[in-house]
């Protein structure tokens, strides 16, 4: 059976990156990862303000992660995880939106939306991993993605009692794990240091 060709613009969802395409826009990842990295560390602070607040601001950072990663996708449609990465910035987008639209019903009913947000980032991420599996640092992605999982599972078979703290630690956790990875991912498609004659 032939396989079909791929395009210029055409991205394969399970297929391997390609390291050229992440080295040629290797600042945007940079950029990324240490825009999701401050945003994770604002998340992880903030639970010491007040309840609504705190949420509505988490919300808001959701929201602007998305959009920050949504739009790298965007200008990055070569690369192989562009799909996956489209997906999770949705996926931050809407658990976002939830958050600012809904502050006052409570944290019980706001940690069960970020449990289920965290597990479908985590499996997410995991998928995106195994496509960087050429990449120097895919398993920091991997292990971003099981930290993920992890998180979004601790969050939901705690419930309720992991209510009052969970917010904003966990959000922040995830930021900076998704920051740390894109960064790694970048860093490590630096071009290779030709030795002199």
């Amino acid at each position: 059976m032939i396989e079909p060709t791929q395009g210029p613009g055409d991205t394969r969802v399970f297929g391997l990156v390609d390291v050229d395409t992440v080295r040629g826009h290797r600042g945007a990842f940079l950029v990324l990862g240490v825009v999701l990295v401050v945003l994770g560390g604002l998340a992880i602070l903030l639970p010491f303000g007040a309840s609504l607040v705190t949420a509505f601001v988490l919300g808001c950072l959701m929201i602007v992660a998305g959009l920050f990663q949504g739009y790298h996708a965007l200008q990055n449609r070569r690369w192989g995880g562009s799909v996956w990465a489209l997906v999770g910035a949705v996926l931050y987008v809407a658990a976002g939106a939830l958050v600012v639209a809904f502050p006052v019903t409570g944290t019980l009913t706001l940690t069960l939306v970020l449990a289920a947000f965290l597990v479908a980032s985590g499996i997410l991420k995991i998928i995106r991993a195994v496509q960087h599996r050429q990449m120097p640092a895919w398993g920091w992605l991997l292990f971003d993605g099981l930290i993920s999982l992890a998180l979004g599972v601790l969050l939901w078979v705690g419930w309720p009692s992991t209510a009052a703290w969970a917010l904003g630690v966990l959000v922040g956790i995830d930021l900076i794990a998704s920051g740390s990875s894109v960064l790694l991912i970048g860093y490590g498609a630096r071009p290779a240091i030709r030795a002199s004659a």
